[in-house]
């Protein structure tokens, strides 16, 4: 009951106390049996089972909606095993480890008549919808481009939080865990959400180029910078990195033809339909996204026709990561380029990475590789 596990028991006390819903069960490892929190779902009348096999085989037919808040790589089996139980399902962002889980998924939900809802919670936001809904309507006329960058320094302490985090795959399936994958996945997701035709529809991409690094001592890459295409010939640009001194929260860049828009984690979004007067309003705050996805999801329960992220929508972001690691390879900055630094004597070092963020937002300003901008020397690195 740690991670974003916790995060759902907020949201289910919240909606518990407010007789929205009955906890009917949970599965909770053994040796997280006695923590408090799993005392309180008891309170709430929760049978407890020791794995999730055993909870949906006990409750098959008695669930309405299954949450799961689990690693990447358990998202598909975990999922389908709750579409076959004959629940509903919210899971944890991102669909699936690989496109082929991903499609398991949707698959699953046709033979099983349920749906799963994607725990990309900006999606649920009344303000992103609405920007969606300017964007679809043609109010900076035909999209032309995306940029999406963010900058967090993770420290060590960041990988060795859990057995999956920096690693490709872990008990048996794909995790492909990465900043594009996990911490920057929202923005990426939104970025191709804004870009979709329609409503619910996320744009699907091509990528054209792709530069994936790592100075962290992990197997999967800390800082990418992909250029891709989608097949509406919009060019899309991300730049992350978990490698750098300075802290950049997420922004996202959409220009039009006729205008363009902007999109501030935490902070706020701008349109502006002629590109000179911007319609400017506060963002969301993430509390307030996860309550909204919640409501969201239970309201779909109610009605089935409240708007949530479906897994289709979630789909083009599944596939954008399966075919980055299919198809390019993943190169270590030397030692050279990198300082190591201690923010937190708790957490470990940082790796920082000379220039780092200076060279992302040129990459970003010119549409550019990150290694044309900075060809910083490469090397190998044995991962443990």
């Amino acid at each position: 009951m740690t991670g974003y596990a916790q995060i759902y028991l907020d949201l289910l006390r919240e909606a518990n106390q407010q007789g929205r819903l009955q906890v009917t069960a949970a599965a909770v490892i053994p040796s997280q049996q006695q923590l408090e929190a799993v005392g309180e779902l008891q309170e709430w009348g929760a049978k407890i089972y020791p794995s999730y096999e055993e909870m949906l085989e006990k409750e098959h037919g008695n669930l309405d909606l299954c949450l799961i808040p689990t690693g990447i790589q358990w998202h598909a089996r975990m999922t389908i095993a709750a579409l076959k139980a004959g629940a509903h399902v919210l899971v944890e962002k991102p669909l699936a480890g690989s496109k082929e889980d991903a499609q398991a998924i949707l698959d699953a939900e046709k033979k099983y008549q349920r749906w799963v809802a994607i725990g990309f919670q900006d999606i649920y936001a009344t303000e992103a919808r609405w920007l969606k809904s300017q964007l679809v309507d043609g109010s900076i006329g035909r999209l032309k481009k995306v940029r999406m960058i963010g900058i967090w320094p993770r420290p060590r302490a960041y990988f060795e939080r859990n057995s999956w985090a920096g690693k490709l795959y872990a008990d048996g399936a794909a995790a492909m865990d990465s900043p594009l994958n996990n911490a920057f996945a929202h923005f990426v997701n939104l970025s191709l959400y804004f870009a979709g035709r329609k409503a619910e529809s996320a744009a699907s991409v091509e990528i054209s180029q792709a530069d994936l690094l790592r100075a962290h001592d992990i197997e999967s890459f800390d800082t990418a910078v992909v250029q891709a295409r989608s097949d509406d010939n919009v060019r899309f640009w991300f730049g992350v990195t978990h490698s750098s001194r300075q802290l950049r929260e997420p922004e996202i860049h959409i220009y039009g033809e006729n205008g363009y828009a902007q999109w501030f984690h935490d902070r706020q979004y701008v349109l502006a339909p002629n590109g000179k007067s911007e319609i400017r309003r506060d963002g969301p705050d993430y509390a307030k996204t996860r309550q909204q996805m919640f409501d969201a999801v239970l309201a779909r329960l109610q009605d089935g026709v409240t708007p949530i992220c479906h897994a289709s929508t979630a789909l083009p972001h599944t596939h954008l990561i399966s075919d980055l690691h299919q198809n390019f390879q993943i190169h270590t900055f030397d030692e050279e380029e990198i300082s190591h630094e201690v923010v937190n004597p708790e957490q470990g070092e940082i790796p920082v990475v000379k220039d780092l963020d200076d060279v992302l937002d040129r990459a970003m300003k010119q549409d550019a590789a990150l290694l044309s901008i900075r060809p910083y020397k490469l090397t190998e690195l044995a991962t443990s």
